[in-house]
Formats: C-alpha cells, sequence, structure tokens
C-alpha cells in the first residue's frame, strides 16, 4: 500500500497533468463508505451559469455529500433592507418554497447554512449600520427576530445545521462580557444578542441543528476556554446550541496526532454536550506570485490532510463533517488573503485534477483490505462461498456449498491506488469480477476479461470483525448480496446480514 501511494505522488511531482487523476471516483462515494458527511463551500452562481463547461458543478456533484455556501447565506448578502431579502441563488439551492427542491436536494446532498449572525461591523449590511443612531434596542431585537425567522423558516426542514453566530469572539482582550467583539449587535443589545439569535433560530426551526462557528479554537487555549464559557452562558440562558465550527483554516507546518492539544479541544467540546464539525478546511503551502515554489510541499500537504480526516474519523459520529473552504485552487480565497505567498489549499488543483491529498483521503476512507487471496462468505450463510461457474470469460458468479478451496471460489484481491479494488479469479488474473445492469432493481455480476473499466471496480466498507460491505464503483450506493440461495447480485443497501461479507485470507 505504501509502495503504491508512494509511486502516485512520484507521477504527480513529476507531471501536470497526471493521467491517474482524471478520472477519480471521488470523495462522495468514499465518504458514503465510511459514514461520514464530506464536502466544501461553493458559489451558487457558478453552479447554476455552468462554468468551466460544468466542471465546477461536476466536481461538487462527484465529491460533496453536503455544501456550504462562502457568501449567500451572509447577512451582507441577503439581507437588503428591512423585510426586503435577496432569495435568488438560496432559492435555486434549495427551491423557495416548502414543497419545492432545489439544486441541493436534486444532487441528494446536505446543506449547512452559514451564517446569520456576523457581529463584525465589516460583515453587517450598510444600511443597518447608517441608521443605527435611529434603531433603539427593542427595534434591533425586532429587526433581528424578523431576518431569523425569515431566513430559517423559508428553508426550514432543508437545512441540517446553521452557524447561527460566527466569529464573535475577539483575538486580543476586550473590556466586553465573553470578550465579544465590538458590532452594532453588541452595542444595540449587548451580550443578549447571542442568547435572541440561538432562541429565534430555534423557534423558526425546532428540528435544525444550531452551531457556534470559529476560527482559532481547534486546539487547546484561551479562545477555545472562551468559546466553552461562552456555551455555557448561553445554555444558562435558555438558547440551545448544539454544536461547535472548528474553521481550521492552517498551513502545510502544523502536525495534528491523537491525543495532542487539538484532539484535547474537541473532547472537551464533546464533553460539553456538544457535537463538533471541520467547518472551514484549507492547508496552505508557499507560492510565488500564485504558483508553487517547491513541488515536493504538497506532499507535506499530504500528511496534514491525511491527519485531518483521521481525526474527523477518530471523532465520528460526534464529528458530523469535515468541509474544505472551497474544493479546488482555481476559486480559492486564499491567494489574494495572503498576496500570493501563499495558497494552493485545497484537495484539487486549478485545473480541477486531484492533488495527492486528494487520494490520500480517498485512500483512507476506501483502503480498508490488504492485498492477497481470500474466501468471500455472506454474514447471513458462512459456509458458503463466492465462485465463479467455470474458469472463464462471462461466467455465471454464484455461492457454493463445499470446501471452497478449488481456485474458481478463491479471489485476488488487489488495490487501484483510486479508492478501489479488483477481484481476479485465483486461477486465471486476467479474469476478473464485474457488474452489469447495476440501475435495475437487481443488477447482475459475472466475470470478465479486464478492461480496466469502472465496471469491473470495486470499494469496500468495513463493518467491524473482517465483515464488509462490497459495493459497486458505478453504484456506490448498492451493494454485493445473496437472496439466501445461491444466487448473487447487486441491490440497494439496506443493511442485512445477506449483504455483508467475511474476507477470510488463504
Amino acid at each position: 500500500m505504501i509502495r503504491i501511494k508512494t509511486l502516485l505522488i512520484y507521477f504527480y511531482l513529476l507531471s501536470s497533468i497526471p493521467v491517474w487523476a482524471q478520472n477519480q471516483p471521488g470523495l462522495r462515494a468514499s465518504a458514503n463508505l465510511r459514514g461520514l458527511q464530506i464536502g466544501a463551500a461553493v458559489v451558487v452562481d457558478q453552479i447554476r451559469q455552468n462554468i468551466d463547461f460544468k466542471q465546477y458543478s461536476e466536481k461538487i456533484q462527484r465529491d460533496c455529500t453536503v455544501v456550504v455556501t462562502e457568501n449567500d447565506f451572509k447577512p451582507m448578502r441577503i439581507w437588503l433592507g428591512e423585510g426586503i431579502y435577496n432569495w435568488n441563488e438560496t432559492d435555486f439551492l434549495l427551491g423557495a418554497t416548502a414543497n419545492s427542491t432545489g439544486w441541493a436536494q436534486q444532487n441528494l446532498m446536505k446543506v449547512r447554512g452559514h451564517t446569520l449572525v456576523w457581529p463584525d461591523d465589516r460583515r453587517i449590511p450598510k444600511w443597518l449600520l447608517d441608521q443605527e443612531s435611529s434603531i433603539t434596542s427593542d427595534k434591533a431585537k425586532l429587526l433581528l427576530s424578523d431576518y431569523i425567522h425569515s431566513v430559517v423558516g423559508r428553508y426550514r426542514g432543508k437545512i441540517l445545521w446553521w452557524d447561527v453566530i460566527n466569529e464573535a469572539i475577539n483575538d486580543t482582550n476586550t473590556t466586553n462580557p465573553l470578550n465579544l467583539r465590538d458590532s452594532f449587535w453588541m452595542r444595540k443589545l449587548g451580550q443578549d444578542f447571542l442568547k435572541f439569535a440561538f432562541q429565534f433560530a430555534q423557534a423558526a426551526d425546532p428540528n435544525v441543528k444550531l452551531y457556534y462557528n470559529d476560527y482559532g479554537i481547534e486546539s487547546i487555549g484561551l479562545k477555545a476556554t472562551r468559546t466553552r464559557n461562552l456555551v455555557n452562558w448561553l445554555r444558562s440562558q435558555g438558547a440551545t446550541v448544539h454544536g461547535i465550527g472548528l474553521q481550521w483554516h492552517i498551513d502545510f507546518s502544523r502536525s495534528i496526532v491523537r491525543g495532542d492539544g487539538h484532539y484535547q479541544s474537541a473532547q472537551q467540546f464533546i464533553n460539553n454536550q456538544l457535537d463538533i464539525s471541520v467547518t472551514e478546511l484549507d492547508v496552505t503551502i508557499p507560492t510565488n506570485g500564485g504558483y508553487l515554489i517547491d513541488r515536493a510541499d504538497l506532499y507535506k500537504q499530504v500528511i496534514v490532510y491525511r491527519a485531518m480526516l483521521e481525526y474527523a474519523i477518530y471523532f465520528y459520529p460526534k464529528c458530523e463533517a469535515l468541509l474544505t473552504w472551497g474544493f479546488t485552487d482555481r476559486y480559492s480565497w486564499l491567494p489574494e488573503y495572503y498576496k500570493n505567498n501563499r495558497g494552493a489549499g485545497l484537495p484539487l488543483d486549478w485545473m480541477y485534477l486531484a492533488k495527492p491529498a486528494f487520494l490520500e483521503m480517498q485512500e483512507l476512507m476506501t483502503g480498508v483490505v490488504v492485498d492477497g487471496v481470500y474466501r468471500l462468505s455472506p454474514q447471513l450463510q458462512p459456509d458458503k462461498c463466492l465462485g465463479a461457474s467455470q474458469i472463464g470469460i462471462n461466467s455465471i458468479v454464484q455461492l457454493y456449498n463445499d470446501e471452497c478451496n478449488k481456485t474458481n471460489q478463491k479471489w485476488n484481491i488487489t488495490w487501484l491506488g483510486d479508492g478501489t479494488y479488483r477481484f481476479s479469479l485465483q486461477s486465471t488474473q486476467n479474469f476478473v469480477l464485474g457488474t452489469y445492469n447495476v440501475s435495475a432493481s437487481l443488477g447482475h455480476v459475472q466475470t470478465y476479461n479486464w478492461l480496466d473499466n469502472a465496471n469491473q471496480r470495486w470499494a469496500f466498507s468495513a463493518k467491524g470483525n473482517d465483515i464488509f460491505r462490497i459495493v459497486p464503483q458505478t453504484a456506490w450506493w448498492k451493494v454485493m448480496t445473496t437472496d439466501g440461495t445461491s444466487n448473487v447480485g447487486i441491490v440497494d443497501y439496506f443493511t442485512s446480514k445477506s449483504q455483508h461479507w467475511f474476507l477470510t485470507k488463504v
């Protein structure tokens, strides 16, 4: 496994357009095998305009189970005046009415709402600041209530998590309670604006999960402590807070090791009855004028991305999601922010090609079986094994009820380096397990001559104690199953012993 991984990275460093990176199965399918939510921040207008010959939207569909809008839900973008809202982009994403669907639902994606209140005058609608002198505290509370009820209520049941408050805590010491930033909301309502925002959001959608989101709290320290104090105060005031969003804007030098301050901070939030999510991950590397200085830095970036995914897996299911802030270097806030001295912080490069970090995450989620020869038996029928009816092409695949020691009943399972495996008959390595007609309610499996096609590639989802779900690449939401007889096919996954397989190395 390590040798293959090293070769993949080596080839990436040699070529700006590696052939193996152009047709990846996608992180969405890989995350589904783990049960994780994985996704990215997106720009809705770029989806609806089908920019870059649809590559932008197609890569989101391929790699994301959840999306968050970079700006389209932020108050400066959506709140144009008292009772006046810009729903253009958000309606496209989610649908304009309770019974309508938008792009996200049509593509089976979950949505994170970001953000209802960003208490920083640089992020507050200008019309509010212009009218500040004439707005009383009571009027400010009414405005906040109307705004949150309008936005959250319009998309009630369509958004699973809301960042109710974003970055309220100041980085340096202040005289404000809870060390809050100075802002319009702080000046008008004091620290109570926090409580009101959470209460209004819960009233508008009682089933949505409510988060506080911030940077600089991913490791133990004063700001993380102040965040827990903020949550404790909110709860003491009767507000509900379900989780903490950890932004993770970091660089390739960051070390993340199990048990360190990052893990301790996450555990402290979890011990405080809070879920966590990685909400805005990017991992920068040095650049010169926006171009990489040393392409070997991509491997250093790999180490950090792998560590972040291991972190999310470790805390799952209390860690609900891992999202990158953007997904392609082509559209990233990083170069401008760092004046082109740092960047290239996302899993796909400027040409939408998979970087080593992408492949590392895919391998971590899917590389769960060591290469070797195996006997496969359904958990429902452990005394039987999977085999081919004859040693040849297009043979029927079925279960056998004998000693299962024949060459047509053993499979050489080989990692292909892209999140998938090949199953070859032990006797004839060029004949492999494949699928056909997987779109039907019952798809079929048989052996084919190896052509390196997608329908000849498989993935695993580990279920524990050498038990696995076996998933065709072309239909990652389905599984290989038995019906309790000798028949084998491809069906939708619904968690059954007939759909789980023992792998016994022989």
